[in-house]
């Protein structure tokens, strides 16, 4: 054999060949997909309904107040309880303000407006909100949820400018959006979809479509069993208890997990 074909050969069996196996993503304990309970707007029965229900269940979530909501003024132990049970507490700004000239956004004061927020004045309340959660859990990082899925400020989007202060961030959406394969899952905008009155069949669907595509989406919850937008608390329960059953198919964790294991994980 001649003198350069055999250094050919020498090399072709020596290289190692690299299967797909090898570079594919995998959730952890094997899952075939992630979910995030999110519960936006720091409402009363986030203490008084879903912490007792995760806590029953030892499932994990991500809570969203608002620092003008009167639940986390008047008890503040309670939300603190929740960072030391190991959920996350997430930014939600200081006011939740939304662009107005959005459809049926006509309920939000002219003064919480996003159209008429500058990009200063709204990652000034980012900061501060996530100094007084810092205060709260003692946490340096955390994720922000967009108020009522809105990222514009004066016209202008404000995703990347919010990427110097937060981990990642929630959209949402009372529409069930497309969702995208893991390899476009934008950690900025992570899918979500905000049930409304839906029964216990239509969140365990959802999951179900989650676990169908190996994708990551969230659930955007406000109220259970009470204030607005709620779910029933028998729906929120048979969600739970489904999650639980199928913990080999569906990782459940909080956006700042999911996302951290995404950033390091991902190809």
């Amino acid at each position: 054999m001649p003198i350069l074909a055999l250094f050919t050969w020498i090399i072709l069996t020596a290289t190692p060949v690299t299967t797909i196996n090898e570079t594919a993503f995998e959730w952890p304990n094997g899952a075939k997909a992630a979910i995030c309970l999110t519960y936006d707007d720091g409402l009363p029965s986030h203490i008084q309904t879903v912490a007792p229900a995760l806590k029953k269940h030892g499932l994990r979530a991500t809570f969203y107040p608002t620092m003008a909501s009167e639940s986390i003024q008047a008890h503040m132990a309670q939300w603190r309880q929740l960072a030391i049970d190991g959920h996350e507490l997430g930014n939600h700004s200081l006011y939740h303000p939304c662009q107005k000239s959005e459809p049926d956004m006509d309920w939000v004061p002219d003064w919480y407006d996003l159209d008429q927020y500058s990009l200063q004045q709204l990652l000034g309340e980012v900061k501060v909100a996530n100094t007084f959660l810092q205060a709260l859990d003692g946490q340096e990082s955390r994720s922000f949820a967009y108020p009522c899925g809105h990222f514009h400020a004066d016209g202008e989007d404000f995703t990347k400018p919010l990427q110097a202060h937060n981990s990642a961030a929630r959209d949402a959406s009372e529409s069930q959006l497309a969702l995208p394969s893991i390899e476009e899952v934008d950690l900025f905008h992570i899918p979500s979809w905000a049930p409304n009155g839906h029964d216990a069949k239509a969140l365990i669907d959802y999951v179900e479509k989650v676990i169908e595509q190996q994708t990551l989406s969230s659930f955007t919850f406000h109220g259970v069993g009470a204030e607005h937008m709620q779910i029933s608390v028998e729906a929120h329960e048979s969600l739970l208890e489904y999650l639980v059953k199928n913990e080999d198919k569906i990782w459940v964790t909080t956006i700042e997990a999911a996302a951290n294991y995404l950033q390091k994980h991902r190809k």
